[in-house]
């Protein structure tokens, strides 16, 4: 019994220096976003926004930004630390965000400090900006308490209807994986907003290509399913209606990829017109009509999307990664050299259930 219990107490023992030590939140300033801005082919300039609690009730936070360059982030994070009067901890850290000039070289090796910290969870959200990290998170903006805040809402409403869904495990998962390519958010700031203005196209860890906010919700409309959007269609000159998704499916049909491959996309969209001004949406003919000028819409610029995506020789779709997964002896090399010559054809089909409260 003796034993037994000097075997327990001895374990315990040695257990204790497992567990984290504790930090008081007071004590530490809690980083909640980072981001990354071009100096040159070897210095990057490191920007992490920290928001600092104000005593009283209703005060918001006062955001900061501390600023270093170096050669690499692990060593900006100490000379930011050289100014600051209490520890750095990123373990609160809500996204990362790389300045556009800096994604166009490659971003892979700041993604790889953060893949390696414990501390952070892999549903970080990533960004490019168009134009600097700094002056977008040093902006105070009315419509949030701090940037951070701001620009987590705005990413996770947008992912849910117009974007396609991005995070860092989402960016490693396409950046390793074979047959696929990652994409992310493009940012701009605009006067006292952060706007979604598209989704930024990669090779590996560099952008090479970007597509426009409409085109951004076909290329979701590809990649996953999903409930929300909204999508403008011109019906007759000077006549526009608005389409609001409600529910979206696609599906993927290969045909001999061994040798010669073809891809068929099929989207099935249900949705209702949620604006059609001088268009007397009542008349169910009229809504054939309209069903017909979307399909018609939607399936030019899905096409021209997917052209673009083969042009540039990237499969963000990921039909590389599809096609392995229902070949038996997938040969990705012999697929990589057809891709941008392959026949994608992507149809359509869009059913309008609603046209509102006045139907």
């Amino acid at each position: 019994m003796v034993k037994k219990n000097l075997i327990f107490v001895f374990t315990l023992i040695l257990l204790t220096g497992c567990f984290p030590s504790k930090k008081i939140l007071e004590d530490v300033q809690l980083v909640s976003a980072v981001g990354y801005d071009y100096k040159s082919n070897s210095q990057v300039e490191l920007n992490g926004m920290v928001a600092i609690p104000q005593r009283g009730e209703d005060v918001p936070p006062i955001s900061e930004v501390f600023t270093a360059t170096t050669n690499t982030s692990k060593m900006a994070r100490a000379l930011e630390q050289a100014e600051s009067p209490k520890p750095f901890e990123i373990g609160r850290l809500d996204i990362a965000l790389y300045n556009k000039r800096l994604a166009e070289k490659g971003i892979y090796d700041l993604v790889d400090t953060l893949q390696r910290d414990p501390s952070l969870g892999r549903d970080l959200y990533m960004a490019i900006v168009k134009g600097s990290t700094k002056t977008l998170l040093k902006q105070q903006y009315p419509l949030s308490e701090t940037p951070s805040k701001y620009l987590l809402q705005l990413l996770d409403q947008n992912m849910n209807a117009n974007i396609p869904k991005s995070n860092l495990h989402d960016f490693l998962y396409t950046y390793y994986g074979k047959g696929m390519d990652p994409n992310l958010p493009l940012l701009e700031k605009q006067g006292d907003r952060i706007r979604v203005i598209g989704t930024a196209l990669l090779k590996d860890d560099k952008m090479v290509g970007q597509l426009k906010l409409e085109d951004s919700f076909l290329l979701k409309l590809l990649m996953e399913p999903f409930e929300k959007g909204i999508y403008e269609v011109k019906f007759k000159k000077n006549q526009f209606f608005t389409i609001q998704n409600l529910s979206s499916k696609v599906e993927y049909r290969f045909k001999n990829v061994k040798r010669s491959p073809k891809v068929d996309i099929s989207v099935k969209v249900k949705g209702r017109v949620s604006e059609a001004p001088k268009i007397p949406v009542s008349d169910p003919y009229l809504i054939e009509q309209l069903e017909s000028a979307t399909e018609k819409a939607m399936n030019r610029r899905t096409n021209k999307i997917v052209k673009k995506l083969q042009k540039a020789k990237i499969d963000t779709i990921g039909l590389g990664d599809l096609a392995r997964s229902r070949t038996r002896g997938f040969d990705f090399k012999r697929w990589d050299e057809q891709y941008p010559n392959i026949p994608i054809n992507v149809k359509v089909k869009v059913e309008i259930t609603q046209a509102g409260i006045t139907e």
